[in-house]
């Protein structure tokens, strides 16, 4: 056992890759595509660097003024795609690789802290956390899809950060490891909003273990030892809020996502209180039992809003009030659980609707919140005492929390397989039900498509991407006038929306009707004009009229936004050699 300890490091690295390496091949899916391989600031490569650092997470169009700020992670995107285009591989490739490196931070900063706290069983401490995070099932929507790479890049760079502050010793080598937790602190905050947290986490560990930290005396106010650590505590914390400044600079102050995509927009301010309590139980739930597994809509059918205070309220409050007062009592007798379980909810609160998030709540967000549940679950192991019961015990359970994952990780080798995982939990979503239209529509399945294509309308009539479906479903069946019928529904309820326009003018053109087409297109480019593939439709329907020049110059303009544009590049070379 000794020697599995001193190589911990080679294990955790293993397990971290067994029950994710299946996503390596796995196609685009969820947002993966007009976040990622379709967004027009990513696919111009590093070309696209100064835009990147300056311009809103997703999307680099003109019309987007609000929402989310997430640089790096969109310039980490760009150079994938300067490497190798839209192949999903390295995008998978780079996604792992990040949470192999989070898994060994977390194995690390465990084991600096447990050597404060509980010295001779510090390596096994470390061993335990570093597993349970390697292998936690509520890490799949982060490491699966290509787009959970910001809670991927943006928590290796807080455990890294964390890690450097309470690293060495010494005035001098002080002041160099701030700085350069500050550093690190500030990359990880333009890779996610949701790292800002980062300076409340250090203060929490550094009181709770306050001997990691390089503090003598334990951080109080019962006397003037214990206020001068206390003081000392809250003047790093201080420093690590510098970490913020280059955000602020380039951004300005944090705006939320746009009204549109709030999920509790409209929601009276009481509501969104208590049912902040819900979800609180839901993610304890999901870091302790993470039997129930789904995307956004999933849990948004689970999740059930609370509108006054009842039962549902008192109910929920039990799942988590207990353990954060625990926690905060037992903070000097148990200092390293204490601290994990303070850790995992004081990472949860960019994400408790203080402010208008996108989602009512996610998997992928507990991310960072489960280094410190992870933590505190080793430290919690760790004081057992090591007999071989307790090894098989914890082995058992890295073992099923492993096949748990490897299972759900399965469920995101495709759209299709996603989806119908997602109908059984959400069966009445909107979005659920035109995304499993769409797998269907996608592999020639049009008639199985307009089923849930129907269900979707029905709930929502309002959402215009299961009108452009339907209208894909009854063009694949060879019902036209229905398909007009439904492309032109979509078009009447987003009218500032290119989709609708790009996709009534494919069917314009399957029917022939190139000129209606070109019209259609032209309308849709200028309200995207940063969409390669409606400069390449206009250019193949330019060329299909004989229009000659102006489809070059239209082949052109998406060459120019998205170089991997094979469509265009072949247009364009075609036209070159006549």
């Amino acid at each position: 056992m000794s020697g599995l300890l001193r190589r911990s490091w080679i294990l955790v690295a293993l397990v971290a890759v067994l029950p994710f390496a299946q996503t390596l091949p796995n196609p685009p899916v969820l947002d993966d595509g007009w976040a990622v391989v379709e967004n027009p600031l990513v696919q111009g490569g590093l070309r696209n660097t100064a835009r990147i650092l300056t311009s809103p997470y997703n999307y680099g169009g003109p019309g987007t003024t609000g929402g989310l700020f997430r640089p790096v992670t969109t310039l980490s995107f760009a150079v994938n795609y300067a490497v190798h285009g839209r192949s999903p591989f390295g995008y998978h490739l780079v996604n792992l690789l990040l949470h192999v490196a989070a898994s060994l931070l977390v194995l690390s900063l465990a084991r600096r802290l447990a050597e404060a706290t509980m010295p001779d069983r510090a390596p096994w401490v470390a061993l335990v956390a570093g597993l349970l995070f390697a292998v936690h099932p509520a890490h799949v929507e982060a490491i699966a899809p290509i787009v959970g790479r910001k809670e991927l890049l943006s928590t290796t760079l807080v455990l890294a950060a964390m890690l450097v502050a309470f690293s060495g010793r010494g005035a001098a080598r002080s002041l160099g490891r701030l700085a350069a937790s500050v550093g690190l602190g500030a990359v990880a905050i333009l890779a996610n909003e949701g790292a800002a947290v980062f300076p409340l986490l250090y203060g929490i560990v550094a009181v709770a273990v306050p001997g990691a930290a390089g503090i003598v005396d334990q951080p109080g106010f019962t006397d003037g030892k214990s206020r001068r650590a206390l003081l000392r505590v809250v003047a790093i914390s201080g420093v690590l809020l510098l970490s913020l400044v280059p955000y602020l600079l380039a951004r300005g102050l944090p705006r939320g996502v746009p009204l549109e995509a709030q999920w509790l927009a409209g929601v009276p301010r009481s509501t969104v209180t208590y049912t902040t309590s819900r979800i609180l139980a839901e993610y304890v739930r999901l870091l302790s039992f993470p039997g129930f597994l789904g995307t956004d809509f999933a849990y948004a059918a689970r999740v059930q809003l609370i509108p006054r205070p009842g039962a549902d309220l008192l109910l929920s409050m039990l799942a988590w009030v207990p353990l954060v007062l625990g926690a905060l009592a037992l903070l000097r007798r148990f200092p390293l659980p204490s601290a994990g379980v303070l850790w995992t909810f004081g990472a949860l609160l960019p994400v408790l609707h203080i402010f208008p998030i996108g989602v009512l709540m996610a998997e992928r967000l507990t991310y960072l919140p489960s280094a410190g549940f992870c933590i505190a679950a080793g430290a919690l192991v760790g004081s057992l005492r090591r007999t071989p019961l307790v090894v098989v015990a914890a082995v058992a359970l890295v073992a099923v929390l492993g096949v748990r994952s490897a299972v759900r990780a399965a469920d995101w080798s495709s759209d299709l397989a996603l989806w119908e995982s997602e109908i059984e939990k959400a069966p009445r979503d909107v979005v659920v039900n035109n995304n499993l239209a769409v797998a269907y529509s996608a592999r020639g399945e049009y008639a199985r498509a307009v089923v849930p294509l129907e269900t979707a309308i029905r709930v929502g009539p309002w959402y215009w991407r299961a009108h452009v479906n339907l209208g894909i479903a009854e063009q694949g069946l060879g019902r036209p006038e229905r398909a007009r019928a439904a492309y032109l529904d979509a078009i009447r309820i987003a009218p500032r929306a290119a989709d609708p326009l790009y996709f009534y003018a494919r069917f314009q053109a399957d029917q022939g009707d190139h000129a209606g087409a070109v019209v259609t297109l032209d309308a849709a480019r200028r309200i995207a004009p940063e969409q390669a593939r409606l400069a390449t439709a206009l250019g193949l329907n330019l060329l299909k009229l004989g229009r000659g020049d102006e489809a070059r110059a239209a082949f052109q303009a998406a060459l120019a936004i998205d170089p991997a544009d094979a469509a265009a590049r072949t247009g364009s070379t075609a036209l070159s050699t006549k």
